[in-house]
């Protein structure tokens, strides 16, 4: 279905031209023969250009070819500075209000011209249409009631199209006005929408910034206290590093005072030389014991003689109990194989000389004692399982008593 088209300057005129039209005067006959033939020259002008360059060409071909094409004359765009379109040697930036107007400015001239054009063709259609009836009633010969009824008819005709046209509009401009008044809603509920984000917005931004205030407050007020306290701290190391040094100086002076003590040196020079003089002869009467002997030690001497009873006394009872230990992981190890003999004499001798292929579990040694003081080394492995050990003599104790009976007091 073709709809008329709303711009049809016949059924639908602008505002301007309704307006003016019953202003202007109706023209006379004259007058529009004498349009007409203006229309028809310019016609006929405008036919003949095209003619007359061909008939150019054709007579001179070689000027047109050598010829360039004329330069388009360059428009230079307008702005506040060069106006009515001069060339400007230097382009300047212009204030941003000025611009502002002289694009609204434009937009008037534009809207302006439009309309005008608008108008033009409206008014040409309309002569064009007063040409024609007066061609139909020239030809026709009728007079000016005849010709009134005659355009009655057409109007008439032309009814049942106002009416479909109307209902379409009609038609439109109600949903226009309901997409009108959905724009407007949703353009309501957007507003409402965008002002409570903003709102909550705010209202961050707020919380926000304080958090941010109160966290920076907090953490100056734990960096001003920590500063405090590394200052008392500092304050306490420099007091305590004064006092070790008034120590320390005290100290080497004791000592130097102690040195210088000529009695007390040479008691102490005595008494190393009679140690060592004891150390000689009681190696000299113990030639058995090695060089390397804890009993050689410079510090033999200086132990006293409860604590070499209580260290003998705690090797004693160490030695008694990994004996112990060792003697009971050998009763274990005797019970688990009883179990296994009964099971090999069922199913043969195979399983004899596989368990007497087996290694007995080794006795662990006893921190202190060497192996050599172990009687017999490894016990006799038997065919029941079963192993017995002599019993261990205890170790030597570290610092045996001396023959002299000195204390080292």
């Amino acid at each position: 279905m073709n709809f008329p088209s709303f711009h049809d300057p016949l059924l639908y005129p602008t505002n301007s031209t309704s307006a003016a039209r019953p202003q202007q005067p109706q023209p006379t006959s004259q007058q529009q023969q004498q349009q007409q033939q203006q229309q028809q020259q310019q016609q006929q002008q405008q036919q003949q250009q095209p003619q007359q360059q061909q008939q150019q060409q054709q007579q001179h071909p070689q000027q047109y070819q050598q010829q360039p094409p004329a330069p388009q004359p360059q428009l230079l765009a307008m702005n506040g500075i060069n106006g009515g379109n001069m060339p400007g040697m230097v382009g300047l930036p212009t204030p941003a209000a000025h611009q502002a107007e002289l694009n609204y400015i434009y937009g008037m001239v534009e809207e302006l011209s439009r309309q005008l054009a608008d108008n033009q063709r409206t008014l040409e259609e309309v002569v064009a249409g007063v040409g024609r009836v007066r061609s139909r009633a020239r030809a026709q010969s009728l007079g000016n009631e005849e010709l009134i009824d005659s355009a009655a008819d057409d109007v008439k005709a032309q009814e049942p199209n106002l009416d479909t046209l109307l209902s379409i509009l009609t038609e439109a401009l109600e949903k226009a006005k309901f997409s009108r008044d959905a724009n407007a809603a949703l353009l309501s509920q957007y507003a409402s929408v965008l002002s409570t984000m903003l709102k909550q917005f705010h209202e961050y931004k707020a919380r926000h910034v304080a958090d941010v205030a109160a966290w920076h407050r907090s953490y100056r007020a734990q960096l001003a206290e920590a500063r405090a306290e590394n200052s008392r701290l500092r304050e306490q190391i420099w007091e305590m590093q004064a006092h070790a040094g008034s120590a320390n100086e005290m100290l080497r002076r004791f000592r130097a005072r102690y040195d210088d003590d000529a009695a007390r040196w040479d008691r102490r020079v005595d008494a190393r030389a009679v140690r060592q003089e004891l150390r000689f002869w009681k190696r000299m009467a113990m030639p058995h014991l090695p060089d390397d002997d804890p009993y050689w030690s410079d510090d033999d001497d200086l132990v006293d003689v409860a604590e070499k009873r209580r260290l003998e006394e705690m090797q004693r009872l160490a030695a008694e109990q990994q004996l112990a230990a060792a003697a009971s992981a050998a009763a274990e190890a005797a019970e688990t194989a009883e179990p296994r003999d009964l099971v090999s004499r069922g199913h043969g001798g195979g399983a004899m000389e596989e368990d007497d292929d087996e290694v007995p579990p080794e006795v662990p040694s006893v921190p202190g004692i060497p192996q050599s003081v172990l009687m017999g080394g490894v016990p006799m492995q038997r065919q029941d399982g079963s192993s017995v050990m002599l019993p261990l003599l205890p170790p030597r104790p570290a610092s045996a008593a001396s023959s002299t009976g000195s204390s080292g007091q």
